[in-house]
């Protein structure tokens, strides 16, 4: 199978290269110098010229708080660029997979957000994300699959895993959210399930996450009890809970989007690994932990 990826610099873009390098897919993935999404023109010559069977769109602007005030640049690259992507992929018959995020739902719920949850968007990024996904089914309603997925981390790229390790080692105590809840996802698993749906005959929208759930406080705890015993000068490092209110970020968060991933699993056969055994496996592979 040809795969041409979109985001392939990214941290779910480098895994999905690598795991499917391994695995014999034949993946062709311009860098972000190459190939401007929200440039409709550059995206319709790639797919053109590649031809793929399947186009995998994991590219996006993800600027949470920076899109309330960029807001133009964040709609041209997740609603624009998808819909360019969309569009190219029809051109060629391809199919199309297209990575989206818990921040198309307010937040309101209490248990895990099955995908039949209204969605309702409370920052301009989730919006963007909305719309995106939106444009992607309307071109192509028989030939694309929505992954709604959150809270990546993996070993190439900057997030909270890479950011807390950081801060454990320059400061004495660090103030995290304990009042968001989310499913912490290891780009490493998903790109392995990214792949696995690639043979199979799946559209319309999936929730795509590690199971469990977790505070930001929670999660950073657990990087730490994870990574202690390798770090120095932490023994006396405090992590105190701190609300949204009082971390003043300029855009809102959901206060919980915990997915449902009950539909994946019944496709693939088995379950979401747990958060904490992706927070370990992406440790593994920056030397922290032993196998």
């Amino acid at each position: 199978m040809k795969i041409l990826l979109f985001g392939g610099s990214g941290q779910l873009g480098h895994d999905l290269r690598i795991r499917a390098g391994a695995l014999n897919f034949e993946i062709i993935s311009p860098v972000s110098s190459e190939i401007d999404i929200a440039d409709r023109e550059q995206v319709h010559h790639l797919v053109n010229t590649v031809r793929p069977q399947l186009i995998v769109n994991s590219a996006a602007y993800t600027q949470v708080d920076k899109a309330e005030e960029d807001s133009v640049t964040a709609f041209a690259v997740n609603r624009d660029g998808a819909r360019y992507i969309a569009e190219a992929a029809l051109s060629v018959a391809a199919r199309m997979f297209h990575l989206s995020t818990d921040y198309v739902y307010d937040g309101d719920a209490d248990t895990p957000i099955t995908e039949d949850r209204p969605t309702s968007p409370i920052n301009v990024y989730g919006q963007s994300k909305l719309e995106g996904e939106q444009a992607v089914r309307d071109i192509l309603p028989e030939h694309s699959l929505i992954l709604r997925t959150a809270w990546l981390h993996g070993s190439h790229g900057k997030n909270f895993v890479q950011t807390m390790i950081k801060l454990f080692q320059e400061k004495k105590e660090i103030r995290v959210v304990n009042d968001q809840f989310g499913s912490p996802t290891w780009t490493g698993w998903l790109a392995e399930v990214i792949l696995d749906l690639s043979r199979l005959d799946v559209t319309g929208v999936l929730h795509a996450v590690c199971g469990g759930s977790a505070s930001w406080y929670d999660f950073a705890k657990e990087v730490y009890d994870q990574t202690k015993d390798e770090l120095t000068n932490v023994s006396d490092l405090q992590i105190l809970p701190q609300s949204t209110e009082d971390a003043k970020r300029p855009a809102a968060r959901p206060r919980y989007s915990v997915l449902d991933c009950t539909r994946l699993s019944d496709i693939l056969g088995r379950q979401s690994i747990s958060w904490q055994s992706g927070l370990s496996d992406h440790l593994k592979e920056l030397g922290f932990l032993k196998d």
